[in-house]
């Protein structure tokens, strides 16, 4: 605590003292209330007029940080940012984080269990989760554009804030009722109803575009801070896009690979049971041959005997020419079903490559979308 010294007490100047002590007591008064009444103008005047946000800017100017981090700058320079735009972002302060620090920072009790925070902006700045797989890194533009987003909503003037909300209003009911944002700002909203108009500003104004945009005077504002929206929502949309391709890649290989062994299965189920029929063909030619070896030359040549070959031709003719067709049948079978067995073995191996494949495919799935998850530590 700093003390300041009492002031000596001036001597009675006689007679007309006490009047003059009257008169500056009236004019302390006077000046007080002069300087309360230009208080209070000025007051209603800041507010009134949204310069309250412009001097709470100005403020963040000269307290805030002046350059960004690394990751941050880089992640900024995809972000179709205007000057005033990075300027906002570089006054309010900007930093990336992940895992417990990332739930830390951005800390919300009522957050939907499948849906994990990836940024967030207070009074200490913004936080913004940034991917570290450069397929899916550009995930931390919508972000950052988002959280920006949020920063220039709270320094918008106090009569044009009633204005945006409208227009925000008008616009989010032009989005179609099947797009996931409408998820997204409810699950953001929670139960803070009062921070509806916020979240459709960030999530509207960085990841939705439509044919035309919104309303020219909504699009002016957003001017202010991005020189490209409609590239800006195309970032966010090529990351959903990639992702979606990867996760397709997959299932499409896994379905293609399913259909292969299951023709592979039916194909050994049929080699199997064609073997099993020309073993039992060849142990019927076996032993009508060793019957025909058996018997007098002489009566061999009274036979004659009717067949059919594999292919379902009938045949008829003597018993030695039964036997001898019935013999190049079965050689003709056998060297066929040897030929389906190595095909058999060719589409097992490669059933077994492409498996390993899609193991890898998998694998590399589950990195991209780990890579996504601001929950996990290693991201």
């Amino acid at each position: 605590m700093t003390l300041f010294e009492q002031q000596p007490r001036l001597p009675d100047r006689g007679p007309f003292a006490a009047l003059e002590r009257e008169r500056r007591r009236r004019r302390a008064w006077m000046t007080a209330l002069v300087v309360c009444t230009v208080l209070a103008l000025t007051a209603g005047i800041v507010f009134g007029t949204g310069a309250d946000r412009a001097l709470i800017a100005q403020v963040g100017a000269l307290v805030g940080p002046k350059t960004l981090p690394a990751d941050i700058a880089a992640v900024a320079d995809r972000a179709f940012l205007t000057d005033h735009g990075r300027e906002i972002l570089t006054e309010v302060g900007a930093r990336s984080a992940a895992g417990d620090d990332l739930r830390s920072s951005c800390e919300r009790e009522d957050t939907a269990d499948d849906h994990a925070v990836a940024g967030c902006y207070s009074g200490a700045g913004i936080v913004v989760f940034v991917p570290t797989d450069a397929r899916v890194a550009d995930a931390a533009v919508t972000t950052l554009a988002h959280e920006l987003l949020h920063a220039a909503f709270d320094r918008l003037g106090s009569g044009e804030v009633w204005r945006v909300r409208d227009q925000l209003h008008a616009a989010i009911e032009r989005v179609p009722a099947d797009d996931p944002v409408h998820q997204q700002i409810d699950w953001s909203v929670g139960e803070h109803d009062e921070l509806r108009d916020t979240e459709l500003f960030a999530y509207l104004g960085s990841q939705v575009w439509l044919e035309g945009g919104f309303d020219p005077a909504l699009e002016a504002v957003y001017a202010r801070f991005f020189t490209d929206r409609a590239g800006l929502v195309a970032v966010g949309h090529s990351v959903t896009a990639a992702v979606d391709g990867f996760i397709a890649d997959y299932d499409n290989a896994v379905a293609q690979l399913t259909e292969a062994e299951t023709d592979a299965v039916t194909q050994r189920a049929q080699l199997d049971a064609d073997r099993q029929g020309y073993e039992l063909d060849r142990a019927s030619y076996q032993t009508d041959a060793d019957r025909y070896n058996a018997m007098d030359p002489v009566e061999r040549g009274r036979w004659r005997q009717d067949w059919q070959s594999s292919d379902g031709t009938s045949h008829s003719g003597t018993w030695e020419e039964a036997l001898a067709a019935r013999l190049a049948d079965l050689d003709a079978r056998h060297a066929e079903l040897e030929a389906r067995a190595v095909t058999m073995e060719g589409l097992v191996a490669d059933a077994a490559a492409r498996r390993a494949a899609i193991d890898a495919q998998f694998a590399d799935v589950l990195a991209v979308t780990k890579a996504l998850d601001p929950t996990a530590s290693g991201s």
